[in-house]
């Protein structure tokens, strides 16, 4: 695949200026340069509405970092699909690693928000992925594959079809190092090989992309891989030159 889906996860980090000093110039290059990869920004809920304003009639997308599993009703501080799609947001992220750290979400919650996104036919980022404990006990295709069979028990053999899973070894992020681009390209594999064989097809019709520490220096290796189509990008997506660099690499790259 030529065009890598780039996805921006700024987390709890935010503003009004932040906006207008990161958001417009990202869209601006992007659509000066005629930049071919898919771009997607995830700022903190209360933003998108805003961002979604900035990036209009450029090729930039904004996404959710978050959905809960409820449409309606007295779940105070929760957003849902409804509320994302009326505001025309597309994408969202499910089942973040910090998710499932700091809110207790487990693979059955995680499952059923992939499944709400679904059904109102907006597009899941669903991120899998080990922690330093997996990856040293060598069980960590074991680990995604419960995270991924979840939903295929819940959703059936086309649960991923047009569905971005973002592989995140939980140990890499923020941690300024990553695994070796075998190991990444390995789990890859693994994951698009089990997805496809538990939908009995042979083309792939969903998108895998590596998320871990992901920045302006490692990103022309990582973009060697073969089975990577794209990045989930964290806190280097918060500095404009280092975010530009990516884009610049990976444009040229392709």
């Amino acid at each position: 695949m030529n065009k890598k889906i780039i996805i921006a996860n700024w987390k709890l980090n935010g503003s009004i200026q932040l906006l207008q000093n990161l958001l417009k110039p990202i869209s601006d290059f992007v659509k000066m340069n005629h930049i071919s990869s898919k771009v997607i920004i995830a700022p903190p809920s209360v933003y998108l509405n805003q961002a979604y304003n900035i990036v209009l009639n450029t090729n930039v997308i904004i996404g959710a970092q978050n959905v809960d599993v409820n449409s309606f009703g007295a779940f105070t501080g929760e957003i849902s699909v409804n509320m994302l799609k009326d505001i025309n947001i597309r994408y969202v992220i499910v089942g973040h690693s910090e998710r499932r750290l700091h809110h207790q979400e487990n693979n059955i919650l995680i499952a059923k928000k992939f499944e709400v996104v679904k059904h109102a036919k907006l597009i899941p980022i669903l991120c899998i992925g080990e922690t330093d404990k997996d990856y040293n006990l060598y069980t960590t295709q074991r680990v995604c594959q419960k995270q991924i069979d979840i939903i295929f028990d819940l959703l059936g053999e086309t649960a991923f079809c047009n569905t971005i899973i973002a592989y995140e070894p939980i140990w890499a992020i923020g941690s300024k190092k990553i695994p070796s681009l075998n190991y990444i390209q390995d789990m890859c594999c693994f994951i698009k090989d089990y997805i496809l064989k538990q939908q009995n097809i042979n083309k792939k019709s969903f998108f895998i992309q590596y998320g871990g520490s992901v920045n302006e220096n490692n990103i022309q290796q990582l973009c060697k891989i073969p089975d990577v189509d794209g990045f989930l990008i964290g806190s280097v997506s918060l500095s404009l030159n280092k975010f530009l660099k990516i884009l610049k690499t990976i444009s040229i790259d392709k």
